[in-house]
């Protein structure tokens, strides 16, 4: 049994990236990029008005009120083909470029038309509301780093300079086999003994969360010929997921099979709870995970390992899930010398400080109660216990920002 940090530093070793794609920008959201991308032009590429109003010049309204001169109108999309001289304006559109001779603007509700002219209520300061020319990013300037998960700004700022192929890392491609003549499918009644198999479509769906092209190749029992026909298969993809027949019983056979491909162990088990019994091995070009089979024991290990494995096969240089620090307002306790990843509820107060709330369970077998949780509350190995009031780091669940409105509705599931 080897401590947490060092498992995950033996995966992270044994992984290489996966080759390069080139994909249209539009179909790049959530991918990493692979290259910087610099911008084409200055941006803005002329003088732009920030609001909608009129392009004067501001040594003309300094004292108001003001009566100008309109010489013509700037809409969005064109560009002005006239000056603005002394005593005279331009009505003009957000967006729009700011013609020759203004070098300011003032927004439409501090102005009134009188007859042809406008009358400006209120004075504005030279180069106010105006957006000069590369006074956002200049031409050649780098807008996206290698390494952006790239998001929808990400996106936008791609189409802004034109970038519409970009170098991305691949989606890698897992494989997920459930173990055990325990599982039922989810839309049968499980006899006695039975139980219905959750761990397969909960891999499916994380793996799905973080990126992953994934397919489920179905429930492997508990036998030597069963197994053999999926983890064959399963070790054509870049990962392996298998789920359950891990552990030290009679009927746990993965790891015996596993070698019969040359699957090459690196360990069998971590000082964690849940997930103690965790095993990697590396096959021929593949990735291989036995999970363990209880279901918050097989989410919890995803998030802390196979999510980062697949963060580095797509080129993250710094794959790890950043943890965070929250006020502990529960005692927590932890036996034994394993480092404890304890489901909580994480809220903010009222001055925005966070708050963290252990959440009752049953042990890894309860999926209900873990389901409540948004974050994973760390107790380390070399102590027994959190006292209240202790700051306590914890590992932020997708649904971290996404179930803080529960607690707005003041349901709180701890």
């Amino acid at each position: 049994m080897i401590p947490v940090d060092e498992a995950l530093a033996l995966v992270l070793d044994n992984i290489d990236p996966l080759p390069t794609e080139t994909i249209d920008f539009d179909d790049a959201c959530g991918r990493l990029l692979r290259e910087d991308v610099a911008s084409d032009m200055d941006m803005p590429p002329f003088a732009r008005s920030a609001v909608d109003g009129f392009a004067l010049r501001a040594e003309d309204v300094a004292s108001v009120p003001a009566r100008l001169t309109v010489v013509g109108e700037v809409p969005a999309g064109t560009l002005p083909d006239f000056r603005v001289g002394v005593r005279e304006a331009a009505q003009i559109m957000t967006g729009a470029p700011v013609p020759e001779g203004a070098d300011a603007v003032q927004m439409v509700e501090n102005s009134k038309w009188v007859d042809a002219d406008v009358e400006i209520l209120t004075p504005v300061k030279a180069h106010q509301n105006v957006a000069p020319k590369g006074s956002e990013v200049r031409k050649g300037d780098i807008v996206l780093r290698r390494g952006t998960r790239l998001d929808p700004p990400a996106v936008a700022v791609a189409a802004t300079v034109g970038k519409t192929r970009l170098e991305v890392g691949p989606r890698p491609k897992v494989a997920v086999i459930a173990t055990g003549d325990e599982l039922v499918a989810p839309s049968e009644t499980p006899g006695p003994g039975q139980i219905r198999n959750s761990n397969g479509f909960s891999l499916v769906a994380q793996c799905r969360s973080a990126g992953a092209e994934t397919s489920f190749l179905g429930v492997a029992r508990d036998d030597e010929a069963s197994l053999e026909t999926l983890i064959r298969e399963g070790l054509d993809f870049d990962i392996l997921l298998l789920s359950g027949g891990v552990s030290m019983g009679r009927f746990d056979l993965v790891e015996k099979v596993l070698e019969t491909f040359g699957v090459r162990f690196l360990f069998d088990a971590v000082q964690l709870k849940p997930g103690k019994p965790l095993v990697f091995g590396l096959g021929d070009g593949t990735l291989v995970f036995g999970l363990p089979g209880n279901p918050v024991s097989t989410m919890v290990t995803f998030e802390l390992f196979v999510r980062t494995a697949l963060a580095r096969l797509e080129g993250a240089e710094d794959p790890t899930r950043a943890l965070l620090s929250a006020t502990l307002e529960k005692k927590l306790r932890n036996r034994g010398v394993r480092r404890a990843f304890v489901p909580g509820w994480v809220r903010t107060g009222e001055s925005g400080e966070l708050h963290a709330f252990p959440i009752a369970t049953r042990g890894s077998g309860d999926i209900v109660a873990f389901s409540k949780s948004n974050a994973l509350l760390i107790v380390p190995e070399e102590i027994d216990k959190l006292e209240a009031g202790d700051d306590v780091r914890f590992y932020p669940l997708d649904s971290f920002l996404i179930k803080e409105d529960l607690w707005q509705a003041g349901r709180n599931p701890s």
